[in-house]
């Protein structure tokens, strides 16, 4: 109990030191949330949802259907929960309508249309299909017409879709992409072919400081929304992470405030934003010692996901490497109260129970490459 009391002490700092990472008068709005109980065992139900979104100062937020048990037919059953569950939240909430190819998509998106879908959400990996897949095209013609976001996971365990997403996007350029995840799929090659696009944007949702730092450095800063991909991350860890960043590179309050919310609300209204230049540098230098406590925690990180104990050791080599350096010496203490945590947790326990080494993991992560905002934030009172 010690051990979680001290966790949850360092994350009521991290999150008020979030404000701090946050421009004046800012409007947030999450490009990218589930509702819903997946078949991986994660769930997230409404009034949770609006109690964080509260709790946050969060206006607005894209939400679908997680990979849910009885999505057959059409993902019928679970698009309609989210569109019952968006009718109650107020205006809080913007349903996007979850689609399979292989079960009458078009007529599906049709219908939630007529419910009041503001846009569609496409898995390729868990439906199971490729982003060059024909029929795809009446979908993305029908996001044309409407000017509807699409938003598409563009995460891990995909073969490379940039050639096949630029297609898309010049033969559909009405279409309104979201690409999930920071596209880290393909990143590389799809920013060179859609940089500076304006109806293609990218979305934070990545654990990986330098996924961001690469695409801010790639791609117009108008192309790019934050994202917290609840119930898998949380909004602390994900506005820490893209807050840091911009606050690192010294971005300016207006593109703050578009990546913040801004542009998913333009998008929401039908806005296209004016794109600029890139913002952040194309390279990135770490000190040695924090380039070990980051390597070393990304060791750890698949272990968290399996759930399983660090029998390696690794967070612990984490922590020896904040000793005796002042670059990385005030991530002892985040490191070594999540090994302690992380010690009490069952193997196979619930991944939530976890939750709380993850947080002190990515905080610890973050501050290795931006060290200036994580000692103006979440490192201090």
């Amino acid at each position: 109990m010690a051990a979680r009391d001290d966790a949850h002490r360092l994350l009521d700092r991290a999150q008020r030191g979030v404000q701090k990472l946050l421009p004046p008068d800012v409007v947030l709005a999450d490009a990218h949330t589930h509702l819903g109980l997946d078949e991986d065992g994660m769930r997230l139900d409404l009034p949770t949802m609006l109690e964080q979104m509260r709790a946050w100062n969060i206006r607005r937020a894209l939400v679908f259907p997680l990979h849910e048990a009885d999505r057959a037919p059409a993902y019928r059953a679970p698009n309609d929960r989210v569109l019952g569950w968006a009718a109650e939240s107020d205006g809080l909430l913007v349903p996007l309508a979850r689609l399979d190819l292989d079960q009458s998509p078009i007529d599906e998106a049709h219908r939630c249309l007529a419910l009041g879908a503001r846009g569609i959400k496409l898995h390729p990996r868990a439906q199971k299909f490729t982003v060059d897949d024909d029929r795809l095209d009446p979908v993305f013609a029908l996001a044309e017409e409407h000017r509807l976001p699409v938003l598409i996971h563009a995460g891990r365990g995909m073969p490379p879709i940039g050639e096949h997403l630029a297609k898309v996007a010049e033969r559909h350029p009405g279409a309104i992409l979201i690409l999930a995840h920071a596209a880290i799929v393909d990143q590389e090659r799809i920013c060179d072919l859609v940089a500076g696009r304006e109806h293609v944007f990218f979305d934070t949702s990545s654990w990986v400081v330098s996924d961001l730092l690469n695409l801010l450095s790639r791609v117009a800063p108008q192309q790019v929304l934050w994202a917290t991909d609840v119930p898998y991350g949380s909004h602390l860890a994900s506005l820490t992470l893209i807050g840091s960043i911009l606050d690192e590179i010294g971005a300016s309050e207006e593109i703050r405030r578009g990546i913040f919310g801004g542009t998913v609300e333009g998008i929401i209204s039908g806005e296209t934003p004016v794109m600029t230049d890139p913002i952040a540098p194309p390279t990135w230098e770490l000190p040695h010692a924090a380039q070990r406590v980051y390597t070393y925690l990304s060791a750890a990180v698949p272990l968290i996901w399996m759930r399983l104990p660090d029998n390696i050791g690794v967070s612990g080599l984490a922590a020896g490497a904040c000793r005796g350096d002042g670059s990385v010496a005030p991530l002892e203490e985040l490191i070594t109260t999540a090994c302690r945590v992380w010690e009490d947790v069952p193997q196979g326990a619930p991944r939530g129970d976890v939750w709380d080494v993850a947080k002190l993991f990515q905080l610890s992560q973050i501050a290795c490459f931006c060290p200036n905002a994580a000692r103006r934030s979440f490192l201090c009172e």
